[in-house]
């Protein structure tokens, strides 16, 4: 769920989109008063504005990226806020807001852009902004604006120490050297608020205030820090901002030419339609310039003259979350690594990958796609594929390690101990034909062991609020709070509604940082939402992996996280997918590489 990324399966699209017809007249709404591809006519009835219209699956549930740890948000606030930096396929730093320098890979300097210049009056964008946010925002100790991941500031438990040292430099010092740190997602695309905004609710910890602010609903204190200007938000229907005249790179010199025209198009429009088939008529007919392609409709569109198919490599796993935490029904069977290696051999994933993915997609043992250069085939656990796909392995696994739990078969089934049969609830994200599929498929294969699985598709967003935001419920204060995927001990923090299984969310494995897969894998980790606790010392093991400038030793020890992840197996690890998607043929720039969409603000139609 990195921001700036596509997730695949469950989230929205992050490419633009040009409209040729109105795309609320093809879903069926009256009332528009403006055409998607044509909003402003010149006197020969034709327009000189281009708009991209981009038809996703899913909305999103807000705009403050203090909230926000998943892309479907991140892609939106994107639109209107660039980030620090960005990175380039071949990994290099790209300055956006800023630049970032070493010597020795411990101390960093941070350097901002002259003439970053925020909105609704809060003056220029200064070093002083961003020490502010870092200290009293993400490493403020009660997490008071429930920043989904503050451990990411953090090194062996304590804040990473920042300190201005000029009026647009900081300094970010390392207890240890890191060279991969401007690699991580911590300052890589990461965005900040001005001070003057955030210290109106520090002083009382108001998490409420500062998000019902109405500057953070709309994104007004941007200025002119991104390509395009928040105009409206309808949640769960549409997200439109236009092009931002105002933009500061283009009174910059220290970018490529194509970067001083930025962006090329009048308008940017998420327009959310649940229906995937209706997505698809809209590419066809061209009521949208581009939108993902599911595998098993790429050869309807192969042949078409105006759709051009392309297939980038993702970071992306999709994978059957267990949930562990105390409102599942099956969690105390769920808690032991022995009963969920049981349930991975149930689960066929080359039949998933060849035929509900149709190939476009490969198989995963790990918290890690093979073409990272850190993957280690030595030491992952293959389960699911060859011979350990077997329903008779399963169950005799089952039988073997459902002891002391309230659990046990009867007969060829498995039933609580009211002698009732278990039913485990196994929730979908809705937009994708695949997940529903693999939702369906992984009941047939459960209930080939002896548990029954009830399907249930609810929206993206309705998942994230429903089922991985967890609190405390306990008395007092929490003992630790890891942020609003994460609240505290898996006994008394929990969703709000119950579930035992969740697909569609897609975790991104991070192949450039693997050690950043931290936050999902240690028992205070803030995207642990499923209430993992690890029998491996994991926080050591990526400590080792984060601090050493040795690469073998790094190697050796990131080999042993993924060995233990494939044994432990925290969820069932079933694919890493492409991103396959279809645009109108007119348009230049995105290449098929992994972390194509760095420049998308360059891409333009034919011509432009």
């Amino acid at each position: 769920m990195l921001p700036g990324d596509r997730s695949g399966d469950a989230g929205p699209s992050a490419l633009a989109s040009r409209s040729r017809r109105s795309f609320l007249h093809l879903l069926g709404l009256s009332g528009a008063t403006a055409v998607a591809g044509c909003s402003s006519s010149q006197g020969d009835g034709t327009s000189d504005e281009t708009h991209y219209v981009d038809g996703t699956s899913t909305g999103t549930q807000t705009l403050n990226f203090l909230s926000v740890n998943d892309t479907p948000s991140a892609n939106r606030i994107q639109l209107v806020l660039d980030g620090a930096y960005a990175i380039t396929p071949e990994q290099e730093i790209f300055p956006l807001w800023a630049d970032i320098s070493t010597d020795e890979g411990r101390v960093y300097t941070v350097e901002l852009r002259d003439g970053l210049e925020w909105g609704a009056d809060y003056g220029s964008m200064t070093a002083e902004d961003w020490v502010y946010m870092i200290t009293e925002v993400f490493q403020a100790d009660s997490n008071w604006a429930n920043y989904p991941t503050p451990g990411e500031w953090q090194r062996a438990g304590e804040p990473i120490p920042v300190e201005k040292t000029g009026r647009r430099t900081f300094e970010v010092r390392l207890p240890e050297p890191d060279p991969a740190f401007p690699l991580r997602p911590v300052l890589w695309g990461a965005f900040c608020m001005p001070k003057g905004l955030i210290e109106q609710y520090r002083p009382a910890e108001d998490q409420e205030g500062l998000a019902q602010d109405e500057a953070v609903q709309t994104l007004a204190y941007a200025g002119n820090l991104g390509p395009y200007t928040f105009e409206r938000w309808e949640r769960g229907s549409s997200f439109v901002a236009t092009r931002n005249e105002e933009y500061y790179l283009r009174e910059v010199d220290d970018v490529p030419d194509e970067w001083q025209n930025a962006p090329y198009f009048d308008s940017y429009t998420y327009r959310v339609v649940p229906e995937e088939s209706t997505r698809l008529s809209a590419l066809r007919s061209g009521e949208l310039t581009a939108t993902d392609l599911p595998a098993s409709r790429v050869e309807q569109f192969e042949g078409l003259d105006d759709v051009a198919v392309k297939v980038f490599p993702q970071a992306y796993m999709t994978s059957l979350i267990y949930n562990q935490r105390a409102n599942g029904s099956f969690y105390e069977a769920l808690r032991k690594p022995a009963v969920r290696r049981a349930l991975a051999h149930a689960v066929d994933k080359r039949q998933i990958v060849e035929d509900v993915r149709r190939g476009y997609a490969t198989v995963a043992h790990t918290f890690q796609p093979t073409f990272s250069k850190w993957y280690a085939d030595e030491a992952v656990r293959e389960l699911g594929v060859g011979e350990t796909y077997s329903h008779e392995r399963a169950r005799e696994l089952l039988r073997d390690n459902l002891d002391g739990t309230p659990y046990r078969y009867e007969g060829d089934r498995v039933v609580d101990d009211a002698d009732e049969p278990v039913t485990l609830d196994l929730v979908f994200a809705q937009g994708s034909q695949p997940i529903q599929t693999i939702a369906e498929l992984v009941a047939q294969e459960y209930d080939a062991v002896g548990i029954d699985v009830e399907l249930t598709g609810k929206q993206y967003g309705s998942i994230v609020e429903q089922h991985l935001y967890n609190s405390w419920q306990g008395d007092g204060d929490p003992p630790w709070d890891a942020g609003p995927y994460n609240g505290g001990p898996r006994d008394q923090s929990v969703s709000s509604r119950p579930w035992d299984l969740i697909l569609g969310i897609t975790f991104n494995t991070y192949p450039r940082t693997p050690t950043s897969i931290r936050g999902f894998s240690v028992r205070r980790g803030g995207t642990n939402f499923y209430g993992y606790h690890p029998e491996t010392d994991f926080a050591s093991l990526f400590e080792t992996a984060s601090s050493t400038v040795d690469e073998a030793e790094r190697r050796a020890a990131l080999a042993e996280v993924f060995g233990a992840l494939s044994v432990e197996q925290p969820f069932n690890f079933l694919h890493m997918g492409v991103e396959i998607v279809g645009y109108d043929s007119a348009i230049r720039g995105p290449e098929e590489t992994f972390g194509y969409s760095w420049d998308r603000n360059t891409w333009r139609l034919d011509g432009a």
